[in-house]
C-alpha cells in the first residue's frame, strides 16, 4: 500500500529539483517526487491519498548533536532555566522534593541554572544548597553541563574534603575569604563528580527515553544523537533497541577517553543501525563553556589581564586520540568553544593526517566552534573538517558574549557566513538538554542574529533561510554519512518527513520561530501528530 501526498508546498532540499507538489511513498521509503498529476496517476485501489492543503513538507529535521539519554535522564530532575536568583533555585528545588515525595537521604538534581542571569551574578555556594534539605544530597547542574554545585551533604558522600585538589581539566571552587571547598565544581572535575551521582533504574530510564522520543519528534527530528557514550549509557542504549523501544534513529558517540573498547565490543552497531541504534564514532572534549568562562581562547577574556581559559587535553594526547580514531576508521567529534581549543584540534588533525599519510579522515566534526576564526576555517576546509555550530547561542548568550569577549570577538561567535562563503558543509545543534532541539527558533537565529536583548550579534554572519535549513537536514545527513539515505526528498531515500504550518522559505524572517510543527513522519509512519 502507498501513502500519496499532494496538494503540497514540498522543499524536497534536492538542488536540481527544490519546489514540488506531491511524492509517493511506500514501505517507509519514497518512491515518487513530482506534480499533483503525476503522483495520482499512480494510485491503486487500497492507497491512501492525503491532502497537505497547502502544507510545507520537508525531509525530517537531523539533530547534528545533543545528548539523548541526560535529556531523558532530565525528565526526572528540576528545571531550574527560569530561576533568578538564589532564593529562587532554593524553593525550586525543594517544591520539587515536596511534588515528587523524594525520600530521605536520595539526592535531589536541578538542571539549567544560569549565573549569568541570577540577581547575584554569580554561582551559588554549597551554605546556599544547603538550605534546600539538610536531609538530601543536592547538585544543580549549569545550563552549560560543564559546571555546577553541591551542598555539603553531597559532596560528604562523594568524598570531596578540604585535602581534594585541581585535576588537569578541571577545577573545584573555594570560599574568597577562607579557602574552603565552596562546592563548586568545573569541568573535568565536576564530570567525575557526574559519573558518580546514582543512576536511574534501566526500567526508570527506559520510560523516560519512550517520552524524550515524543518531545525530539514535536520538533521535527527523527535522527539524535547521544555525544558522549559510556559503557553503562550503551548499555541502556542498548537494551531500548533490543525492546524495540527506539522510533527515532539515535547515533551514538563514543567517550574515547574512557569507553574507547566499546566499539570493538558492540561491533555490530558501527555504523550500521541495529534497530534504529548505531555507533557513530567517538567524541572528545578540549576545552569548556564560553558564558562559562572555560572556554579556551588565544587571548584573555574581556577584562581579564592573562586568563584564557584552559585546554582539556595536552597536544600530545589529542595526537594519539586522533591516530587511534583514524586507524580504527572512526568519525571524530571534538568539543570546541574557544579558538585555541580549534588551533590545537586542526593542528593535531593536520599533523596526523601528514604522519600517517592518510587521505579519508571520516569526516571529523568540530562541536560548537563559538570562537573560531576565518583563518582555522579555510584550514578545516582543506581537510574535510564540519563545523557543527551552537548557533543559539547567539541569541541565549550573545549579549553575555560580548561582555566576556568584547564587541569585535563577541560579534562573530557561531559564524555560519563565513563557513557558507567557503562552500562548508554546516550543521547546527541545540545540545540538549542544555536548551530545547527547537529547530525553527534556530533557524530564526542564523537568519536573523538576535540576542535576547534584541540586538543583532554580528551582522555580516547572518545566513538565508536556504542555507539554514540545509544545516538541519541534507548537511547533517552528510555530517552522519547518510547524505544517501535522508536529508532531502529524493527516490530511494527513506521517507523521514516534517509537515510545518508555514513555508520557512515564504515567510517574513521575524516569524521563522513561530512556524509551527504539524506532523512528523518516520520511514512512512508518524509518530507525532500536533493536536
Amino acid at each position: 500500500m502507498k501513502t500519496l501526498y499532494i496538494h503540497g508546498d514540498i522543499i524536497t532540499m534536492n538542488d536540481a529539483n527544490m519546489c514540488v507538489q506531491a511524492i509517493c511513498v511506500e514501505n517507509g521509503k519514497i518512491v515518487c517526487v513530482g506534480t499533483d498529476d503525476e503522483i495520482l496517476l499512480l494510485k491503486e485501489k487500497d492507497d491512501v491519498v492525503i491532502d497537505l492543503k497547502g502544507k510545507t513538507m520537508l525531509p525530517s529535521f537531523m539533530d547534528a548533536h545533543s545528548h539523548f539519554v541526560a535529556a531523558a535522564n532530565t525528565l526526572t530532575q528540576c528545571n531550574l532555566v527560569k530561576a533568578k536568583s538564589f532564593q529562587e533555585i532554593i524553593e525550586k528545588m525543594q517544591s520539587f522534593i515536596k511534588n515528587n515525595h523524594i525520600k530521605k537521604g536520595q539526592w535531589v538534581v536541578g538542571y539549567n541554572y544560569d549565573h549569568n542571569f541570577l540577581k547575584e551574578q554569580h554561582h551559588p555556594n554549597k551554605y546556599i544548597l544547603d538550605k534546600i534539605s539538610q536531609e538530601h544530597p543536592a547538585v544543580i547542574i549549569h545550563v552549560s553541563s560543564h559546571m555546577g554545585v553541591s551542598n555539603s551533604l553531597g559532596l560528604k558522600l562523594m568524598d570531596i574534603d578540604e585535602n581534594v585538589c585541581d585535576i588537569e581539566g578541571g577545577k573545584y571552587g573555594r570560599l574568597v575569604n577562607s579557602g574552603e571547598l565552596s562546592g563548586y565544581m568545573e569541568e573535568k572535575a565536576f564530570l567525575d563528580f557526574q559519573e558518580k551521582l546514582p543512576m536511574l533504574s534501566t526500567e526508570e530510564l527506559l520510560q523516560q527515553i519512550v517520552k524524550v522520543q515524543d518531545y525530539y519528534a514535536s520538533y521535527g527530528i527523527t535522527t539524535v544523537q547521544d555525544g558522549m557514550v559510556t559503557y553503562p549509557l550503551f548499555a541502556v542504549l542498548k537494551q531500548a533497541a533490543h525492546l524495540r523501544v527506539l522510533k527515532l534513529d539515535v547515533v551514538g558517540y563514543v567517550d574515547m577517553i574512557n569507553a574507547a573498547d566499546l566499539i570493538d565490543k558492540e561491533f555490530q552497531y558501527n555504523h550500521q543501525y541495529v534497530h534504529h541504534l548505531k555507533i557513530g564514532g567517538f567524541k572528545i572534549f578540549l576545552d569548556g563553556s564560553p558564558q562559562g568562562k572555560t572556554a579556551w581562547l588565544s587571548s584573555p577574556y574581556q577584562g581579564e589581564e592573562t586568563y584564557c581559559g584552559y585546554p582539556i587535553l595536552q597536544d600530545e594526547e589529542l595526537e594519539k586520540y586522533i591516530k587511534i580514531s583514524l586507524l580504527k576508521k572512526q568519525q571524530l567529534l571534538a568539543h570546541c568553544n574557544g579558538d585555541m581549543a580549534a588551533q590545537q584540534y586542526i593542528e593535531q588533525f593536520e599533523k596526523v593526517i601528514k604522519d600517517l599519510k592518510i587521505k579519508e579522515n571520516y569526516r571529523p566534526v568540530m562541536i560548537h566552534g563559538q570562537l573560531v576564526r576565518k583563518d582555522q576555517l579555510l584550514r578545516m576546509k582543506k581537510i574535510n573538517m564540519i563545523p557543527s555550530f551552537f548557533i543559539d547561542h547567539v541569541y541565549y548568550w550573545g549579549d553575555v558574549h560580548l561582555k566576556n569577549f568584547g564587541l569585535k570577538r563577541g560579534r562573530h561567535i557561531s559564524p555560519a557566513k563565513d563557513a557558507v562563503d567557503l562552500n562548508m558543509k554546516i550543521t547546527f545543534h541545540q545540545d540538549t538538554p542544555v536548551i530545547a532541539p527547537d529547530m525553527l527558533k534556530t533557524i530564526s537565529t542564523a537568519v536573523n542574529r538576535l540576542s535576547k536583548n534584541g540586538q543583532v550579534i554580528g551582522e555580516d554572519e547572518k545566513i538565508s533561510v536556504l542555507e539554514a535549513l540545509k544545516a538541519i537536514t541534507i548537511n547533517s545527513a552528510y555530517q552522519y554519512n547518510e547524505e544517501n539515505e535522508k536529508g532531502s526528498i529524493e527516490v530511494g531515500k527513506k521517507a523521514d518527513l516534517v509537515i510545518l504550518d508555514q513555508n520557512p522559505l515564504k515567510v517574513d524572517s521575524q516569524k521563522l520561530a513561530f512556524i509551527k510543527v504539524i506532523e512528523t513522519i518516520k520511514e512512512g509512519k508518524t509518530i507525532y501528530l500536533r493536536k
